[in-house]
């Protein structure tokens, strides 16, 4: 009598975990699977976008830079005017915000030149890096130290790149957009992924 009641109980406990598990997983599959399916759905469109129209995406990217920068700059200059600054040092935020709305000010009246102009300032700043590690792969090769073969092709690719880009610049552009339009499409495949796999656990518990 006594080994009925034991068992007994097990299986009510029992059935009253799998009943708390099966209760939490439709819970999460609930709340889960709208946003995973919604995010994968914006994130595809927006990747799609990104593929077929790159260069409206970099038009975008500058209106949005332009109308930041301004609106960063006219708080940063009344922040000067208004914010009691010690030994005079209100005149420091003034002339940094007014740099910021002039320059809010180019992106939005020049887009395409302010393109250009950020393309070229990373540019250079890459072409730097690059040289900088073509030096270090030498050093390493003259010291035969390391994986200095590796290191010296990589150097001579990242200083080509670098070179090829000065003359082609959009296409570095371009490149950018087309890249983030594949990291969305991953971003999306993972969502898609993990709504595939919720609804197997939820399929498991079920049965």
């Amino acid at each position: 009598m006594a080994k009925d009641k034991v068992k007994k109980v097990s299986k009510k406990q029992s059935c009253s975990i799998c009943d708390a598990i099966a209760a939490s997983t439709e819970k999460l599959y609930s709340k889960s699977a709208p946003l995973l399916i919604g995010e994968a759905l914006l994130l595809g469109v927006i990747a799609l976008f990104m593929a077929f129209k790159p260069l409206v995406v970099l038009g975008t990217l500058i209106f949005v830079l332009g109308c930041g920068l301004i609106l960063f700059g006219l708080y940063r200059t009344i922040a000067g005017f208004v914010v009691a600054r010690p030994y005079g040092g209100g005149w420091v935020d003034v002339m940094f915000g007014l740099v910021n709305v002039v320059l809010g000010i180019l992106f939005l009246v020049y887009p395409s030149g302010s393109i250009m102009a950020l393309l070229y300032i990373f540019l250079v700043l890459f072409l730097f890096k690059s040289l900088q590690a073509l030096v270090f792969a030498i050093n390493m090769m003259r010291a035969r130290v390391g994986h200095w073969g590796l290191d010296l092709i990589v150097a001579l690719g990242l200083c080509v790149l670098a070179v090829a880009l000065l003359f082609w610049p959009m296409a570095g552009a371009v490149a950018i957009v087309y890249w983030l339009a594949i990291t969305m499409l991953c971003y999306a495949a993972a969502d898609i992924y993990m709504f595939i796999e919720l609804r197997h656990l939820k399929k498991l518990v079920e049965d």
